[in-house]
């Protein structure tokens, strides 16, 4: 049934609707995605608002190709003619409702099924049984509309990437650290420009997050705490100095990382920055001049203060390997290079990280 009513709140945009088979009228589009048991309709922006209920409708769109077919579904446990989003169009079609109680997915197959978790896998298994690669993936699509879409273009594209997903979880880092120090470091230092090295680990918390617009593409974002120990005796006829400092760090990386195969065992490259936060450190030299046949003794505290945050970079490779269909070791080989005022260290790590 056709109403004229005021035009809403929510802002208008160019689009159509198509009443039957062929008839097609452009204008603009007002849609309460809250609910899609009705669209409102403008001939032109001076016109009166049509409002059409989804059974008088065939379908409506926007100039964006963003399309919204009429259709009779199951919707929160009741037969109702709504407008559904199409996601994807090919071989797999698949369809979202979004109302007040969430968003609701519909597989179009030989009839309009609703995807819930129970059923997920069953539907979608018949689209994946001809590639080795979706069969091993599929129990990581996920019932969110990103994953679904993810796996229907692809599908519909022919392609096997690697299927990303939102996983989060521990990650702990064995490291060797070389931090080089300039020679105007402190106002002690006798020996100029000097390294020192530091066996150390960390442990920390992550986040992967796919690009789902990217096959194989995903953003880790990684926080973890360690503590590095350096220590080096400089001798000279003069001079001889040991110094010793110690800190305790905060690391935050947020890394690209790109997957080369989609296997159970996956290979991959990422690149990224990285904020190096200095929590706590302290340092101390014991210094002993020699003249005459004399030697005399110095000891200082807090000779060499690193600043409190720098920035680096982080790069690195490794293979992902799920021992269960949605669970994963990662193991990675990396390497970082922090540059401060009056330092830069290089860091070699050997990670390892298992998601929850």
């Amino acid at each position: 049934m056709l109403l004229l009513g005021w035009s809403p709140s929510w802002a208008q945009s160019k689009g159509y609707i198509v009443q039957g088979d062929t008839a097609y009228t452009d204008g603009y589009i007002q849609f309460d995605r809250r609910k899609p048991f009705q669209v409102e309709f403008q001939r032109a922006k001076k016109s009166p608002v049509e409002t059409y209920a989804a059974n008088e409708l065939t379908e409506f769109g926007y100039i964006d190709s963003t399309r919204y077919m009429a259709r009779e579904v199951e919707y929160f446990g009741e037969k109702r003619m709504l407008f559904l989003r199409e996601l994807s169009e090919g071989e797999l079609n698949l369809y979202e409702a979004h109302g007040e109680g969430g968003k609701q997915f519909y597989l179009n197959n030989s009839n309009l099924t609703q995807l819930t978790k129970e059923n997920l896998q069953t539907n979608l298994q018949p689209y994946a049984v001809s590639s080795p690669s979706w069969k091993r993936q599929l129990p990581r699509v996920r019932l969110s509309e990103q994953s679904l879409r993810y796996f229907a273009r692809n599908i519909n594209k022919g392609k096997n990437p690697k299927m990303s997903m939102l996983s989060f979880g521990a990650v702990a880092s064995f490291n060797r650290s070389t931090m080089r120090v300039a020679s105007n470091a402190y106002s002690e230092n006798g020996f100029g420009e000097y390294s020192m090295t530091s066996e150390n680990a960390e442990a920390g918390i992550f986040v992967e997050s796919p690009v789902w617009q990217v096959n194989n593409l995903s953003i880790v974002s990684q926080l973890s705490y360690g503590k590095m120990a350096y220590a080096t005796t400089r001798i000279s006829t003069p001079l001889d100095q040991h110094i010793q400092l110690s800190l305790n760090f905060l690391k935050l990386s947020i890394t690209p990382r790109y997957y080369l195969n989609a296997n159970r065992v996956s290979f991959y490259v990422e690149a990224g920055p990285e904020l190096f936060y200095v929590a706590e450190q302290s340092s101390n030299m014991l210094e002993a001049k020699h003249y005459n046949n004399t030697t005399s003794i110095h000891e200082h505290e807090d000779v060499f203060q690193l600043q409190k945050a720098s920035f680096g970079m982080v790069a690195g490779a490794g293979l992902q390997i799920f021992y269960l269909p949605k669970h994963y070791i990662n193991l990675g080989l990396g390497t970082g290079h922090v540059v401060g005022k009056g330092y830069t260290i290089n860091n070699f790590s050997t990670s390892i990280r298992v998601n929850l």
